[in-house]
């Protein structure tokens, strides 16, 4: 009996030492999240997905390392404020996912640290839709949202950062785009006729005026992507056929300042193709944009095989590089030009331009960004 309560004792010792030993030895290993992404340049790739929430991956330029992401709700909007320490989107959350009430809101986001700064309420009537730059803008100096509306009427929501508040909804009938001029109260829309409409909101907030261009352009003929690009006043388009148009929207009414075509002399039938289809680099007057051979009525969408430079100032292509498939494209500021280039499945390559001739090469590339990607800023 003695041998047994002995024995019974010696084997609880074994089986309770270890686990003794094991406890004092273990470090359990906390999961965090950084508190702010490493630092650098950026790039934003949006995957709308139309299953399910937004998602924005944040990349470093130089290397393309993942730095983290944003998620959002349904078929989101994006854009950066004027400093790029802020990043805004615009999307929608149902209710019930298929039907029903939906919450329609702006999002305003700390880029250092991606966390939610603000939440602010806009109209259900929010235009679901392809990501596009002009769908979704900030004014100058980012006092308001300017959301895109469609019931399917058009219409522009106007949203107060500051209160968070909606203040005013200004009809836009057979117009489309935002384009935020460099005043805060003003903006102005591409409209069916070929004209193209501006809306100056009253101090108040409450009223507006309306103010209608000349015929800029033929709907038929030479129709505009709805992207554009800014250089001060200036607001510059590419047409479906290669004819580059420069606005200028200083007044109260857009006016044609320049026109001229990118694409004449040069064989092969290029046209420009995609989404975001130009990027705009300042510093060189450079806009570059996504370019398919043999094009025809009904290939605007169609993705690049070459990138071209087009100097706007004297209206030469300067610079041309194969590509692959892209739809969208963003531009550095910088000297020596970086483009960043994103095709619909989900592929970012990085093309540099060196040089006095600009000559470019592909850098780096990086895959799998999303199942729905059209759309991708850098913030440098």
């Amino acid at each position: 009996m003695r041998k047994t309560v002995l024995g019974a004792l010696f084997i609880s010792g074994l089986i309770f030492l270890p686990t003794t030993n094991a406890a004092t030895q273990f470090k359990p290993e906390h999961v965090s999240v950084e508190k702010e992404i490493k630092p650098g340049p950026n790039v934003f790739v949006i995957d709308q997905s139309w299953a399910g929430s937004s998602t924005i991956t944040v990349l470093g330029a130089d290397n393309f390392g993942v730095k983290g992401n944003i998620s959002t709700g349904l078929i989101a909007q994006f854009g950066l404020s004027k400093d790029k320490k802020s990043l805004y989107t615009a999307s929608v959350y149902p209710k019930r996912i298929v039907w029903g009430d939906i919450d329609a809101v702006v999002q305003k986001f700390t880029v250092n640290s991606l966390s939610l700064e603000k939440e602010l309420t806009s109209s259900p009537k929010m235009a679901q839709s392809a990501a596009y730059v002009n769908s979704f803008q900030t004014s100058a100096s980012d006092k308001y949202a300017f959301v895109q509306n469609a019931t399917p009427a058009a219409s522009v929501s106007i949203v107060d950062i500051a209160s968070g508040k909606e203040l005013l909804e200004i009809p836009t009938p057979g117009c489309w785009g935002i384009y935020a001029s460099q005043e805060d109260n003003k903006f102005s829309a591409a409209c069916g006729d070929g004209t193209f409409s501006t809306y100056v909101i009253a101090k108040d907030g409450k009223n507006y005026t309306a103010h209608k261009s000349e015929k800029i352009f033929d709907t038929d003929d030479d129709a505009l992507f709805i992207t554009a690009q800014r250089d001060g006043s200036k607001l510059m388009f590419t047409s479906f056929k290669g004819n580059m148009y420069v606005l200028s929207d200083s007044g109260n009414t857009v006016k044609l300042e320049d026109k001229f075509s990118f694409t004449k002399d040069i064989d092969g039938g290029w046209l420009p193709g995609g989404y975001e289809v130009m990027g705009y680099n300042q510093p060189n007057k450079l806009m570059f944009v996504a370019m398919h051979p043999n094009g025809k009525e009904g290939s605007h969408k169609d993705g690049a095989q070459e990138i071209w430079g087009v100097n706007m100032d004297t209206h030469q292509v300067v610079t041309r590089i194969e590509a692959e498939e892209p739809i969208s494209l963003a531009v550095s500021q910088t000297q020596a030009p970086d483009v960043f280039a994103l095709t619909d499945f989900g592929t970012v390559v990085k093309y540099t331009f060196n040089g006095s001739t600009f000559e470019g090469s592909k850098v780096d590339e990086v895959e799998e960004m999303g199942s729905f990607t059209q759309m991708l800023m850098v913030d440098y």
